[in-house]
């Protein structure tokens, strides 16, 4: 009876892990992040936005831009390896190509319609910390 019992459960456990192991797979992470985007090369005062991204198994990113003088825009992008390239907002898209290193973004951003070229830069925010985040 000991014998067939601990082989039912050894059989329901292996069962339980072969039904979760592909939901747990397919889990997304979402990092939250503070951004700044600088006219480049000369600098200058920072245009700031909070930035929620969900990294998908696939590389594939999505997520939200807010910008600190009001609105919220969709962002869509990829991450492969350590370069990560990101779309954010509507028709006049900002096109961000950049890295991923150390949980920071660094890159280089323009706009679809424009010359103008920017500095890029997003730092993590702590899950626990009180800063704003997209709603």
């Amino acid at each position: 009876m000991q014998r067939w019992t601990v082989t039912a459960v050894a059989a329901l456990a292996a069962l339980a892990i072969g039904w979760l192991a592909p939901a747990l797979a397919d889990q997304n992470v979402t990092r939250h992040y503070y951004t700044e985007l600088y006219r480049f090369p000369e600098g200058g005062f920072p245009l700031s936005a909070t930035m929620d991204l969900t990294f998908r198994e696939d590389g594939s990113l999505v997520g939200y831009y807010k910008p600190t003088d009001g609105g919220v825009r969709p962002v869509a992008g990829q991450l492969s390896g350590t370069r990560i390239t990101l779309d954010i907002g509507g028709p006049d898209a900002l096109h961000v190509n950049g890295t991923l290193a150390d949980g920071k973004i660094g890159g280089r951003a323009f706009r679809s319609f424009g010359n103008q070229v920017y500095s890029f830069r997003g730092l993590p925010i702590p899950n626990d910390s009180t800063l704003p985040r997209v709603p």
